[in-house]
C-alpha cells in the first residue's frame, strides 16, 4: 500500500531542511533548463501512486523536465474572493536510477507475547529478506521491543561476513512481555542521530501486532516522536500484522514522518511487503526532498490541513523524505488574499513553488525546481468554472473521499454500519459529480477510479455488518489501509 494527507494533502508533502548557507544555492531546474514561470498545465500526468516502480508511460515527466507543479482552483476567482487553496503536485519521473544512495536503515521489531508463533516466524523471515538484498555499504541495525527495547544489532555496515552475523542474530529473536512502542521507536531513531552524511537514505522500518501499552502510548506522542526523526532525515515504515495493531497510532507514524503504512492481514505477507518496501527504496531518485511555499506579496499562506507543514522565514514547508520512481506527491495548500480588489481584471502571482531535493546521481547535488501560480479576478461565474484547475479539483475530491473512508473505518470499529454506508454513499455521489465536472480526461477518469473504488469499499462494509466481531476488525483496517493508500502512505 505505501504510498504515499489532507485537506488536505493527497500524497503526503514534507520537510527536512537540507538547504544549507545562509543564502542558499542559485535556483536551477534539471539539466540546465530554464525556471519555469507558470504553474504547470492540468495535463501534467496524474496517474494515482501506486507505490510500484514501472514501465514509463508515454505522457510521464522526464528526467529533464519540472517534476513540481501547482495551481489554484481556477485561474480565475469570482471577484471579492479572499479564500482559495492551491493545489500542489510532485510527479516524479519513472525512470529508475541507475544506483540508488547509500541506506541507514533500523529495523524495529515487536517482540511481545502476542506476537508468538506465526507472527514472529514470518517477522524474522521478512527482517531477513531485507538484510539478504541490501547493498554492501548499507548501514543496518536491529532493535526488538517488547516491556523494554533492546539494541540487537548496533549500526553495522553490511558486508559478507557482517550481513551473516545479523542473519543469525534475526533468527534467534523470542517473544515475551507488554509492547512498548515508543521505546522501541525511539531506541531505533536515535541510530539516526549518528547517520554518517554518505548514508542519505534513512528508514525505519517497524513491524508491530498490537497496541502500545506501556509507555507514552496516544497516536498524538507516538506521531511527535516519528516526527522528530525529520531532523535526521529519517522516514518510518509502519508494518501493521493481524487485527490487533491501533491502526490511528501507525497512520499517524506515517504522516507525520512521510513514510509508509502497511496493512498486513496475513503474517504470511509479511516477506513480499517487505520485498516490495525494499523495491521501492531501491527506485530512490531523490532524497531530503520538501515543497517550499513563498507567497506573494498581499497573500497570505493559511496552512495545509491533515499533514505536517511548518511556517519558515515566511513561507510554508512540506516535508517529502526520499522520493522514488514513479512517485506523485499531492497536496492542498490554504491561502487567503488580502485585498482581492488588488487582482481585480489582473494576472497575479499567489505564490512560488519550490520544490528542493538532493540528486544521488549528481553526488548529492542540491536541485530547485519553481513554478509560479496565478489567477485574475472577475466577475463572470461562466469564466470561473471554465478555467478550473482540473488536477486541483481532482485532489479536492479524492482527498474528500479519503478523510470520509478513514472516519468509515472508525464507524465499522463502533458497530455503526448505518452511518458508514449512509457516509460512503455520500461520499461516491460527489466523486461522480466532481467526475461529470472536470473537462480533462485523465483527471475525469481519476475521480471516476475513486468513486468506483469507494462503492466497492461500501459494498464490502456491507457484507460484514452482520458477521463475528473479527471479521468488522478486519474489514475496518481495511477500509483505513485503502484511506491511507489514497493519501499517499
Amino acid at each position: 500500500m505505501r504510498n504515499v494527507v489532507l485537506v488536505g494533502l493527497l500524497c503526503g508533502l514534507m520537510s527536512a531542511g537540507c538547504a544549507k548557507g545562509a543564502q542558499g544555492p542559485k535556483p536551477i531546474t534539471p539539466d540546465g533548463a530554464k525556471p519555469v514561470a507558470a504553474a504547470t498545465p492540468d495535463g501534467a500526468p496524474i496517474a494515482s501512486d501506486d507505490g510500484k516502480p514501472g514501465a514509463e508511460p508515454a505522457d510521464a515527466p522526464k528526467r529533464g523536465g519540472a517534476w513540481i507543479g501547482a495551481a489554484a482552483e481556477s485561474e480565475m476567482l469570482l471577484s471579492g474572493t479572499r479564500d482559495t487553496v492551491l493545489g500542489v503536485w510532485v510527479d516524479v519521473p519513472e525512470a529508475r536510477p541507475e544506483a540508488r544512495p547509500p541506506m541507514d536503515l533500523v529495523l524495529a521489531i515487536d517482540t511481545s507475547g502476542s506476537m508468538a508463533g506465526e507472527k514472529l516466524t514470518n517477522a524474522r523471515s521478512a527482517a531477513a529478506t531485507l538484510v539478504r538484498s541490501l547493498k554492501d555499504g548499507d548501514i543496518v541495525s536491529l532493535v526488538s521491543f517488547d516491556d523494554h527495547a533492546r539494541v540487537l544489532v548496533h549500526p553495522t555496515k553490511i558486508d559478507v561476513e557482517s550481513r551473516d552475523q545479523v542473519l543469525r542474530v534475526i533468527s534467534r529473536l523470542h517473544v515475551g512481555g507488554s509492547t512498548n512502542m515508543f521505546e522501541g521507536l525511539s531506541t531505533a531513531e536515535s541510530h539516526m542521530s549518528a547517520a554518517p552524511e554518505t548514508h542519505s537514505l534513512r528508514r525505519v522500518v517497524m513491524i508491530s501486532d498490537g497496541i502500545a501499552n506501556v509507555g507514552p502510548s496516544t497516536p498524538q506522542a507516538l506521531g511527535m516522536l516519528a516526527e522528530r526523526g525529520l531532523r535526521f532525515h529519517a522516514q518510518v515504515t509502519s508494518l501493521g500484522v493481524g487485527i490487533d495493531y491501533d491502526e490511528r497510532t501507525l497512520n499517524a507514524l506515517s504522516v507525520r514522518s512521510s513514510g509508509r503504512m502497511y496493512h498486513i492481514g496475513e503474517a504470511r505477507e509479511l516477506a513480499s511487503i517487505m520485498k516490495n518496501e525494499l523495491d521501492l527504496l531501491n527506485a530512490t531518485v531523490a532524497s531530503d526532498a520538501f515543497v517550499e511555499i513563498m507567497p506573494a506579496p498581499g497573500v497570505q499562506l493559511v496552512g495545509a490541513d491533515g499533514i505536517r507543514a511548518d511556517f519558515h522565514d515566511g513561507g510554508l514547508r512540506i516535508p517529502l523524505g526520499a522520493l522514488h520512481a514513479g512517485q506523485h506527491r499531492e497536496a492542498l495548500v490554504r491561502v487567503r488574499i488580502q485585498d482581492p480588489s488588488a487582482l481585480e481584471g489582473k494576472t497575479r502571482s499567489l505564490a512560488s513553488v519550490r520544490l528542493r531535493f538532493r540528486d544521488p546521481s549528481e553526488g548529492d547535488l542540491e536541485r530547485i525546481q519553481e513554478v509560479v501560480a496565478r489567477t485574475t479576478m472577475t466577475d463572470d461565474v461562466n469564466l470561473v468554472a471554465q478555467h478550473e484547475s482540473a488536477r486541483t479539483k481532482a485532489i479536492l475530491a479524492i482527498q474528500d473521499a479519503a478523510k470520509v473512508q478513514l472516519q468509515v473505518a472508525q464507524n465499522i470499529n463502533e458497530g455503526n454500519f448505518v452511518d458508514a454506508d449512509r457516509e460512503l454513499a455520500a461520499s461516491q455521489r460527489r466523486l461522480e459529480d466532481q467526475a461529470m465536472k472536470i473537462k480533462d480526461a485523465r483527471a475525469r477518469d481519476r475521480v471516476q477510479a475513486s468513486a468506483k473504488k469507494v462503492a466497492a469499499a461500501r459494498r464490502s462494509a456491507a457484507t460484514v455488518s452482520a458477521a463475528p466481531k473479527p471479521a468488522q476488525r478486519s474489514e475496518a483496517l481495511k477500509q483505513n489501509a485503502a484511506a491511507m493508500d489514497a493519501m499517499g502512505f
